[in-house]
């Protein structure tokens, strides 16, 4: 609680473009996050497709957020960081439109039209959410940015929180306005037209904020010539790619997990995904504390054995209550983990670099996630559940001990020692 009082007493110290930022980054979750990312695992299955395809479908999202990271770091650098991330919206927004179309499109194209759709709607958030955090950056001071960064992930996971009630009861309300089965996915479609409906919202302060950060080469010269951090980048890369392994096996199939395995009901799945999002609002209001007393690289390695540990009751007792230990404990980390990663990147690269090292960085986020939805997909195909859930674990552990081989680097520890507010 006083972490939560501190969180926001410090919110007035920031500028005027942060909090409209902020308000962008809570309208966006509730449409893109709380609906949209909810109800299309639901809808998927209703029309008939596989967990393979479903695999698919999550890492076409990946693979589209993974191919346009390193672009949306250049176009950040080359437009502005502000121009951007409002194309990341239009695109988004058109993404979103596109998937409760999927029943009514021409038969050829029906079955890649999800894909389509999921691809839209990612790329579009690369470009926004790539070029938040220099923005952030760029509006923020030694004294308030880990508070700032805390803020985005609350007001994400808020978001999130506010749009998953929703979403888990809009489909049932549908289906009795218009006399159709939960089984059928045209109670889903029609509720999956909410997320663009809101996600219009989120047009209103964004179009209100100045260009985040201009950037002029003569005034922001590298200390050397040509000096990106290769090494320091590649290695947090590595980490990446292995660490979030566990949040990425339980954000791609818990929900479908609980829905064809545990048969459970969209509302019940909605309310215990919510709970665990209203977790995952205070969890980052730990990152200060955290940067002040053991650094952002420390946080980083405990939150990638914290999410491992979360899916361990998965594999051990596959039961309502365990899958939503795996939900509670992989949201409220990653919430911790992200602005924590962030800040640790940004503050190992020289201005001039951030976009695109962060594009970088998100590649591999994007390729993690990718990876392990195909995988995974095809793992619950041919062995089951729990195998999956013993891959994400194993993956998430050696992520955590690569991070604990970076912090042993005098020279890399540095950059682990973080912002102190």
């Amino acid at each position: 609680m006083n972490n939560l009082l501190s969180l926001l007493r410090s919110r007035p110290r920031f500028r005027r473009d942060v909090n409209l930022l902020l308000i962008t980054i809570c309208l966006l979750a509730v449409s893109f996050f709380g609906i949209q990312m909810f109800l299309n695992t639901f809808y998927i299955l209703r029309l008939g497709y596989g967990y393979a395809y479903l695999g698919y479908f999550k890492a076409a999202s990946a693979i589209s957020y993974m191919a346009l990271a390193m672009p949306a770091g250049v176009l950040g650098h080359r437009l502005g960081v502000t121009r951007t991330m409002r194309l990341g919206l239009v695109m988004t927004f058109v993404g979103a439109t596109m998937l409760p179309l999927s029943e009514s499109v021409p038969l050829f194209v029906r079955y890649y039209w999800p894909i389509l759709s999921t691809s839209f709607v990612a790329g579009g958030y690369a470009l926004f959410s790539i070029n938040m955090v220099p923005a952030l950056m760029g509006l923020t001071s030694d004294e308030n940015r880990n508070s700032a960064y805390a803020m985005s992930s609350v007001m994400r996971s808020f978001g999130t929180f506010v749009g998953m009630p929703l979403a888990g009861l809009l489909p049932g309300v549908i289906a009795g306005m218009i006399g159709a089965s939960l089984d059928s996915p045209t109670p889903y479609g029609l509720a999956l037209w909410s997320g663009p409906v809101l996600g219009l919202l989120a047009f209103i302060p964004m179009l209100r904020i100045a260009e985040a950060e201009q950037i002029d080469p003569e005034e922001d010269k590298p200390t050397l010539p040509g000096s990106f951090p290769v090494a320091p980048v590649g290695l947090l890369i590595l980490f990446v790619c292995f660490s979030q392994a566990a949040s990425a096996t339980c954000q791609s199939f818990c929900t479908a997990f609980m829905d064809t395995e545990l048969r459970l009901s969209t509302i019940m799945i909605s309310w215990i995904t919510s709970v665990a999002q209203l977790g995952s609002v205070f969890g980052p209001m730990l990152l200060p504390l955290l940067a002040r007393r053991r650094g952002n690289g420390w946080t980083l390695m405990a939150t990638s054995v914290g999410a491992a540990a979360s899916i361990v009751p998965l594999i051990l007792i596959p039961q309502w209550i365990s899958a939503a230990i795996g939900q509670f404990g992989t949201l409220v980390i990653s919430a911790i983990r992200m602005p924590a990663l962030q800040v640790y990147q940004m503050e190992m690269t020289e201005k001039r670099w951030r976009a695109l090292a962060y594009g970088a960085v998100s590649t591999a986020m994007g390729l993690s996630f990718a990876l392990v939805s195909v995988s995974g997909g095809q793992i619950i195909e041919r062995w089951g559940y729990n195998s999956l859930f013993v891959m994400g674990v194993t993956l998430s552990v050696v992520g955590a001990t690569i991070m604990w081989a970076m912090l042993k680097r005098p020279v890399l520890k540095m950059a682990a020692r973080g912002a102190v507010q």
